[in-house]
């Protein structure tokens, strides 16, 4: 993935807060005085929906472009990243409060529909941008 800009920042955060309202997801945190900010991790999404690796879609749902960070095999990997169902979240019971990369893993996988082990061979940059994505389900 070239690290060129293909997006303007304005158009990226549009498209950032088309995926957020259509998925029931606050992009702002609110502080004392009441003033609103965007969440400290949006800026990360944004910089990759204008480098053209995260897109989203017709169905509003996040596709992510593996990097080429990551291993032969993976990088350029196309993933489409589903809002994820009750049961997806009632999967995550399953996994002790010290296991959040575990969870992380497995409520992509029920968003994907790759294997859990799959996100653990993945570089750091490209778990980062999913772990973002998957923290704002989490959120809620």
């Amino acid at each position: 993935m070239a690290n060129e800009e293909k997006m303007s920042e304005e158009l990226a955060m549009q498209e950032i807060e088309r995926w957020a309202d259509d998925n029931d997801i606050n992009l702002y945190v609110t502080v004392k005085d009441g003033t609103k900010l965007l969440d400290a991790t949006a800026p990360k999404l944004i910089k990759a929906i204008r480098r053209g690796s995260l897109i989203v879609n017709d169905n509003c749902e996040f596709e992510y472009t593996v990097s080429d960070k990551s291993p032969e095999g993976y990088a350029g990997t196309k993933l489409v990243i589903k809002r994820p169902t009750s049961a997806a979240y009632m999967a995550l019971d399953s996994y002790k409060d010290q296991q959040s990369v575990h969870k992380t893993f497995a409520l992509l996988s029920s968003m994907t529909g790759r294997d859990v082990g799959w996100f653990a061979k993945l570089d750091n940059i490209d778990y980062k941008i999913l772990n973002i994505i998957t923290s704002f389900f989490i959120a809620g």
